[in-house]
């Protein structure tokens, strides 16, 4: 009797000790990789139209499933564009993951594209960082 009340215990500690599974807590610690075979393909030195026509003008990154033709959710490809100013530098921003599916997109979900002249000059944020001029109280 005994050793059936001890296993009972520690049988009903183990279960209230399991986390339960749910989807959307899994769902939000993936991180999702988008525009991977685009960025694989890119070589240093090419143009930005050779650029743009690999990575694409539009990101499908889900579908409006409210919709009874199932939508696709697109986004800008790239993001945003920017010039370094001073310099001869512009930079295109990839989305690279979705790593918090909160509906904002964050720097660090981000690839930037370097392009100096027309050419594909490098990627990353410490290139951008980099490139970027110093203040002069820095």
């Amino acid at each position: 009797m005994r050793f059936a009340i001890i296993f009972l215990v520690l049988t009903l500690a183990g279960c209230a000790s399991t986390p339960s599974y749910n989807p959307m807590m899994v769902a939000s610690q993936q991180e999702f990789l988008l525009n991977e075979n685009g960025f694989k393909a890119l070589q240093d030195g090419m143009s930005l139209d050779e650029v743009h026509k690999i990575m694409g003008q539009a990101l499908t990154i889900g579908y409006q499933y409210q919709s009874p033709d199932y939508k696709p959710l697109t986004i800008p490809n790239p993001y945003k564009t920017d010039k370094i100013q001073g310099t001869d530098y512009v930079v295109e921003y990839y989305i690279a993951s979705i790593r918090q599916p909160n509906g904002v997109i964050n720097d660090n979900e981000l690839l930037p594209i370097v392009f100096k002249n027309g050419k594909l000059y490098g990627r990353g944020w410490s290139l951008v960082n980099s490139l970027k001029p110093k203040s002069p109280g820095a």
